[in-house]
């Protein structure tokens, strides 16, 4: 994770959180020994990374499906693309 530089300016926020996530959150700043606000900025940066990873997966799922000349896997990665869009 990426520490914001000096000049950078910082933007303060505030959530409400529920019960249920504020003790999950407060679960996990315990156990790594950081503050809830540093556990919430990680699960951020771990969520943004996790949807553009999954954006880049599916990118290159389409470009190989597009580029595909094997029915079979053609097929294969026809499957691959529908659990990705709509789960499964």
């Amino acid at each position: 994770m990426r520490l914001a530089e000096k000049s950078e300016k910082l933007a303060q926020i505030s959530v409400r959180l529920t019960p249920d996530l504020e003790s999950e959150i407060s679960q996990r700043a315990e156990r790594a020994g950081i503050s809830m606000n540093r556990a919430i900025l990680q699960l951020l940066h771990a969520g943004i990374e996790n949807e553009r990873n999954k954006k880049q997966r599916l990118e290159e799922t389409l470009r190989r499906y597009r580029e595909c000349t094997d029915p079979q896997e053609a097929q294969r990665l026809s499957e691959e693309l529908g659990a990705m869009i709509f789960g499964g």
